[in-house]
């Protein structure tokens, strides 16, 4: 269901004249980039959770042990992935409990954990990348290549430091 949360040109005209500094083009291109996001997450979380029973936490997670197959610690792997610790405990277990992780002692703190994926873990993962990135590939079909990098260095460009 498309929202209709993006404002007219004449309304940010309109604001402008209390506040100058608005620009119309900024506000519209953030939100048009907002919705477009927002509808390929939901294309590709969808997909995940019906064909795979993934969410999107899990997904990522997956994604993370199947770049680090020499193991992750599970405060590292919370970073990455961008949830808390105790997030990440509780689907390390269920993982654990499923036999697509499994964890040993870390080398560097014989104390801390590693975890990596099992066989199993690494079949799964290797099952279901090549669809994934092919559905993402069919989603940004509408832009030619050439308008694909482009956006890539728009979109770096906006996440660059000042």
């Amino acid at each position: 269901m498309k929202r209709e949360l993006i404002p007219s040109w004449e309304d940010l005209e309109r604001h402008r004249k209390v506040i100058p500094e608005i620009k119309p083009a900024a506000v519209i291109a953030m939100l048009e980039l907002k919705e477009a996001g927002a509808d390929i997450q939901e294309e590709i979380l969808g997909t995940l959770r019906r064909d795979y029973h993934l969410s999107e936490g899990k997904f990522c997670t997956l994604i993370v042990l199947h770049q680090n197959p020499q193991g992750i610690a599970p405060s590292q792997l919370a970073a990455k992935v961008g949830v808390t610790r105790a997030t990440v405990s509780v689907m390390l277990q269920h993982m654990a409990d499923e036999g697509t992780v499994t964890s040993h002692s870390d080398e560097n703190d014989g104390r801390g954990k590693v975890f990596c994926l099992t066989k199993q873990g690494r079949d799964f993962v290797e099952q279901i990348l090549p669809p994934h990135y092919l559905r993402v590939t069919k989603l940004m079909e509408k832009l030619t290549e050439e308008e694909q990098k482009e956006l890539i260095r728009l979109l770096r460009k906006m996440q660059s430091e000042n």
